[in-house]
């Protein structure tokens, strides 16, 4: 038991013991509590899964519906992941919870990620929502959040990416990431490649689930624009791939609810998802943060790369797991300087293991490595894990 939230979110940050979902399903079963709650919505993928939940909220909020929101990686704060109507729960009521499943935590073992899980599913059934837009982990059929009775599910995309754990080939993230779909319901996808819809759309004839494909739309660039049925948008930000993600989102909305265009286009323009080409600055220069944590990612990255608004330099680190040489070849490619650096993580890159050549260098700083690109470039792009993003952030903030 714990009397304040400091040691409480540090002591479930470090419960990292793997269990299967039938075992979890179990425990939360034992507690009763309610995995079969109103319009649980289920968004998985390999990329901009955060992003679409963000838009869709925003979209439902708009409209006057209460929407609980969960997400992960955190960005600011261990709440962050856990959310109605973009608020994150507060330090009370987590503290309250931890404590509340502290026996069961200890009785079981159980990781960070089934911890915060069972407190978003208690949370929220104890809260006047009307839907519930809940963010797969890793996978999809072994997420622990697959325990949920969901009303609508959506996959973003398809790509490799954790191949360690849910891998090692194509075929076999497919058949991961698709098992969030669950009989007679509603599935929609914005992936494009003819090769992964096909098999989509067989696992969804066999559920008898309706499955809806975003259609591929034009995009103008800076600023980014585009249509959606009579609607048109301005995106706040330069990440060209959120179109994408703002798309699967109204489509998501349209199966749900009447739009009304009134509210709907501020509300979409307005939805910024922090840590996707999110610009802050550093000492008087601009400096984006992206999470591209995957090799998907870092391609979409370099698309919305804006050129002719000044050279930037890339600030690199990502965890062991990723294929790291990969990104870093596809920046480079792209005619971009790179910096590799760490951050304080047992998981982080060995730099060593990286050959140096004349367009990248080893600055195992990442403030060493930021404040040089900036001194060097005309701005900054920081990039790679999630988990650095999160830490490059805070430091961006803590220096204006």
């Amino acid at each position: 038991m714990f009397d304040n939230i400091q040691e409480a979110v540090a002591y479930i940050e470090g419960k990292r013991h793997k269990r299967t979902v039938e075992e979890f399903r179990k425990t939360l079963e034992s507690l009763q509590i309610n995995m079969a709650q109103k319009n649980m919505i289920h968004i998985g993928g390999t990329n901009g899964k955060g992003s679409t939940v963000n838009y869709l909220r925003a979209i439902l909020n708009a409209h006057g519906y209460r929407v609980g929101t969960f997400t992960s990686p955190y960005l600011v704060c261990h709440n962050d992941r856990i959310r109605i109507d973009d608020e994150p729960i507060s330090d009370d009521d987590l503290l309250k919870y931890i404590n509340r499943f502290y026996d069961v935590i200890e009785r079981e073992d159980m990781s960070m990620f089934e911890i915060d899980v069972m407190i978003m599913l208690a949370y929220f059934d104890e809260q006047d929502l009307d839907y519930r837009i809940i963010e797969c982990g890793i996978g999809g059929k072994n997420d622990k959040t697959n325990v949920i009775d969901s009303t609508l599910s959506a996959i973003t995309n398809i790509g490799l990416d954790h191949l360690e754990q849910i891998g090692p080939t194509l075929y076999d993230v497919i058949n991961e990431k698709m098992g969030i779909i669950q009989p007679h319901q509603i599935f929609v996808t914005s992936e494009i490649s003819g090769t992964i819809i096909a098999r989509l759309q067989e696992q969804c004839d066999v559920m008898e689930a309706l499955m809806v494909v975003v259609p591929e739309y034009d995009v103008d660039e800076y600023p980014i624009t585009f249509a959606y049925r009579n609607m048109f948008f301005k995106l706040k930000t330069n990440g060209i791939y959120q179109a994408t993600n703002a798309r699967l989102a109204l489509t998501i909305a349209h199966k749900l609810i009447t739009l009304n265009p009134t509210l709907t286009v501020p509300a979409v323009e307005d939805a910024i998802w922090q840590g996707r080409y999110e610009e802050l600055s550093y000492n008087g220069k601009r400096v984006v943060i992206d999470g591209a944590h995957n090799i998907p990612a870092i391609e979409s990255l370099i698309k919305s790369i804006k050129f002719d608004d000044g050279h930037p330099a890339i600030v690199f680190s990502c965890l062991k797991e990723k294929s790291a040489e990969s990104m870093v070849s596809l920046l480079q490619n792209a005619g971009l300087f790179v910096y590799l650096t760490t951050f304080d993580d047992e998981r982080v890159i060995d730099l060593s293991k990286i050959a140096t050549n004349d367009i990248q260098k080893v600055v195992p700083d990442y403030r060493a490595a930021i404040k040089e690109a900036s001194s060097q470039y005309d701005y900054v792009i920081v990039t790679g894990s999630l988990h650095f993003i999160s830490i490059v952030r805070r430091f961006l903030q803590e220096m204006k």
